[in-house]
């Protein structure tokens, strides 16, 4: 189903001087997607001229959906195309300047947030043309009730307060005589050459393709639905990673959960925080205030369940009477349904907001659910992430479950915002669009969240990807691993070592998210980079738990019958892993920070990832790669890109200010082709432009292989002779322990679990928790492992328990009784890894 929703476009070449994008007009936009399963590889690539009569230096920014990976960019001058590189960004930023001062032309590519990116271009000559192209790897985003995923094609980027894009709403026109904008989707990339004919001869059951041209430029944004088989079905994908040479290859995992387990009654206090800001006025409050009634008219009201309902711009306030929770019934709720406001004004700020219900809630209520709906137009969603994330974590650590989930109404809903807040929320989302071509009902969206609000957040113990991990390397690589642990640099050690290059190995099992942590109510998705050998069952064995359960379940996922070739999963995979490393940073001290960073280096390098610590960088010196465009010469009224100015001021101070979106214009009239299956159905309308794709495989022939064999891949599931005294030698003086021998030994095939809230709720020194956390696990791992020896292990669980609470007392200021309390609790915790 192919359907467009209205925004303004902010995404462009902007001059530097004003930070406006007058004078360098859009001419063509090309968006490729090649589509296996929910994951997606795509590339934009967008012409644009500089009408100008002076050399300006300028900059091209864009948007990427959100969670996307930035895997490459290029850039092309004429008949010369240079591919940039990934190097560590104050690194970049030296070569960059090192070119600049040289009058030598450079680009450079950085992250602003997580869905907006900045690429410098140096200075553009007067009528010359820019042509940019970037790579990036992603998710598709799902319905969380129907069976189908949606891919989004921005025309522009909608209009934020806070830290947005551009002080200019523009609509750019085509030029006479060529197509403006190109979409092309793909199921996989064996028809990527092939003519309109050859593809309908080759066409498979579970092929598709799709492609979309219009002489206009789109003043909507453009989305593409299909549906996918056994969506809500756990599934795994996985690829290796082509090497060559001596190259030990590695193998990405993608694994989908979704919940189908709902929580027993209990007494819940249900929070609804309705956005009441400027950009709500209109039909999104209808909508907003319709959502409400919806879902207090369908809520299970168990005795004693309570509601509210806060309106929040700048402020958030509850609307009821005394500002407290009112028991859930009909009188009460059809008093508070009579004070929803019709009227939207201000500014937003998400954040406070969230902040004020939550000092506000019902703390004694075993469980708390905050509903946000919003049209999601704020930028502040790192600060909103982190008070969602700790105030949930504080409930955990008091057995209380509190949790967020968000409704998003409108076509240009930052799903960025809404998606972070239910993640870090164990919540879910739902989303409301105004686009008449597309069904969407209060009463149903109302619905989806009450089925998820029923839904339990499945809490992963562990996961046995199914592989025989190698043993950690010694030298060389990048690593995967969580470095927090390690002490802080010394300088004269590292000495001209660069950043990133100095953590070691990589470890052969990387992880994310990691075992431990609670998930999302309806969807969630798992990596991890293995090198190793394949057990023979070619399975994904997840052990997990459930609110009110006693004791782990289990659960087994088949992969498919081939392995995909490529990188895409790699750097989803790598992407994740960065993730966590950056919440962490969030939440340390900046003296704490350094070997996190420093792992997010290692692995933008090895993936080619653009991120907090890594930009990509070409210089037309030397840095990157330089090939020859044939036939791509430049009209001979048209000059190349000059060299970069010597002064560059550029910095994105100009997103202060945003202006309100104009109104937006009709949708253009395009010419679709749709290649459909040839098992006898009908092919899909025109107008509604359905991929219908398997959900198993996605692999052609030629870029697979067989799984391995018997041969090196046996199921050697013997411990080795003696973990015990491994365990025990690996043992500091001070109680602590070696975090890699803890994982070769306890986790060899899960990885380290998650800190508990027990411990992670504790103010700063993150690395510190990790030592606690992992001194513990190797005391249940002690106590329900080895039991019948305990006169070997005593005196070291002695000396690890004396560390914990040391370590409690004297660097979080824990006093006695709460430190043997934090030592049961997370030891209960720690013991449901080894049933």
């Amino acid at each position: 189903m192919a359907y467009v929703g209205p925004a303004q476009r902010r995404q462009g070449v902007y001059c530097h001087e004003h930070w406006e994008p007058v004078g360098y007009p859009l001419l063509s936009s090309r968006y490729d997607y090649m589509v296996r399963d929910v994951f997606v590889e795509a590339t934009l690539t967008e012409t644009y001229q500089a009408q100008t009569n002076v050399e300006r230096e300028v900059s091209y920014i864009f948007e990427v959906p959100p969670e996307a990976s930035v895997i490459g960019f290029s850039a092309q001058v004429g008949s010369t195309k240079v591919d940039a590189i990934v190097e560590e960004k104050s690194k970049a930023n030296n070569m960059y300047q090192k070119a600049k001062d040289a009058g030598v032309q450079a680009w450079k590519l950085d992250k602003v947030n997580d869905e907006v990116f900045q690429i410098s271009l140096g200075n553009a000559a007067p009528n010359s043309t820019i042509i940019v192209s970037v790579d990036y790897a992603y998710v598709i985003s799902s319905d969380t009730i129907e069976d189908s995923v949606r891919l989004t094609i921005p025309a522009g980027l909608a209009p934020r307060p806070g830290a947005g894009l551009a002080s200019q709403a523009t609509i750019p026109t085509a030029p006479t005589g060529a197509n403006a904008v190109t979409i092309t989707g793909f199921s996989d990339n064996s028809s990527e050459h092939m003519t309109p004919r050859e593809k309908r001869d080759v066409k498979e059951d579970w092929k598709a393709y799709v492609t979309f041209e219009s002489r206009q430029f789109i003043s909507k944004h453009f989305v593409l639905a299909w549906t996918v088989d056994d969506i809500d079905q756990g599934r795994c994908q996985v690829e290796r990673l082509h090497t060559t040479g001596s190259q030990t290859p590695t193998y990405a995992f993608a694994l989908t959960l979704v919940s189908n387990i709902d929580l027993d009654l209990e007494e819940h206090e249900y929070i609804f925080l309705v956005d009441n800001s400027g950009s709500m006025s209109g039909q999104r409050t209808q909508n907003a205030n319709g959502v409400v009634r919806a879902m207090l008219d369908q809520l299970p009201s168990y005795k004693r369940s309570t509601f509210n309902i806060y309106n929040f711009n700048d402020p958030a306030s509850s609307i009821l009477p005394g500002k407290r929770s009112l028991n859930l019934d009909t009188d009460n709720v059809a008093m508070a349904l009579n004070q929803l406001k019709a009227s939207a004004y201000g500014g937003t700020d998400i954040d406070k907001a969230l902040k004020t219900v939550f000092s506000e809630r019902d703390s004694s209520k075993p469980r708390c659910s905050v509903i946000v709906i919003t049209d999601g137009l704020d930028w502040g969603v790192t600060a909103a992430m982190k008070t969602v994330q700790q105030n949930a974590a504080n409930a955990a650590a008091n057995s209380k479950l509190l949790r967020v989930f968000v409704v998003g109404l409108g076509d240009d809903v930052s799903r960025g915002m809404c998606e972070a807040l239910a993640r870090a929320g164990s919540g879910a989302t739902a989303y409301m669009t105004e686009s008449e071509l597309y069904d969407d009902y209060q009463t149903q969206k109302a619905q989806t969240l009450i089925n998820a609000i029923n839904r339990a957040p499945i809490r992963v113990r562990s996961i046995d990807w199914g592989m025989k991990p190698d043993q950690p390397r010694t030298t060389g690589g990048a690593s995967g691993q969580n470095l927090g642990s390690r002490r802080q640099p010394n300088q004269n050690e590292l000495g001209a070592k660069p950043k990133g290059s100095n953590v070691g190995p990589p470890n052969p099992l990387q992880q994310a998210p990691k075992p431990g942590t609670m998930f999302w109510v309806v969807r969630s998705y798992w990596y991890a980079i293995i090198s190793g050998t394949f057990k023979p069952n070619f399975e994904a064995r997840i052990t997990y738990e459930v609110p009110g359960h006693t004791r782990p379940m289990t659960l087994e996922v088949k992969y498919g019958s081939t392995i995909t070739i490529g990188r895409v999963i790699h750097t989803l995979a790598a992407r994740a892993l960065i993730q966590t490393l950056e919440d962490k940073i969030a939440s340390m001290t900046e003296s704490d920070n350094y070997w996190s960073e420093a792992e997010i280096v290692s692995l933008g390098k090895a993936y080619s990832l653009a991120s907090t610590q890594t930009s990509f960088v070409a210089t037309m010196d030397g840095t990157g790669v330089r090939t020859n465009v044939p036939g791509s010469s430049l009209a001979s009224n048209q000059r190349l890109l000059s060299s970069v100015s010597h002064t560059n001021q550029s910095d994105l101070g100009f997103v202060a200010t945003q202006a309100p979106a104009g109104p937006s214009g009709g949708a253009p009239v395009a010419r679709y082709a749709l290649a459909s299956a040839t098992s006898g159905r009908s092919v899909v309308p025109m107008t509604t432009m359905k991929m219908a794709v398997s959900g198993t495989s996605f692999d052609t022939s030629q870029d697979n292989e067989a799984w391995p064999g018997d041969e090196g891949s046996s199921d050697d599931d013997e411990a080795r002779e003696d973990d015990l005294s491994e365990l025990v030698n690996a043992q500091e003086g001070n109680g602590s322990f070696d975090p890699r021998i803890i994982q070769s030994v306890i986790f060899p095939s899960t990885g380290i679990p998650e800190v508990p809230a027990f411990i992670s709720t504790l103010s700063g020194r993150e690395n510190i928790k990790e030592q606690i956390w992992l001194a513990i696990c190797v005391i249940a791992y002690f106590q329900n492992k080895h039991a019948e020896r305990s006169g070997e292990w005593g005196s070291a669980r002695s000396k690890a328990e004396k560390f914990v609470k040391t370590t409690l007392c004297c660097i979080f200021g824990v006093d006695s009784s709460q430190c043997e309390s934090i030592l049961t609790n997370s030891l209960d915790d720690a013991e449901g890894y080894f049933y």
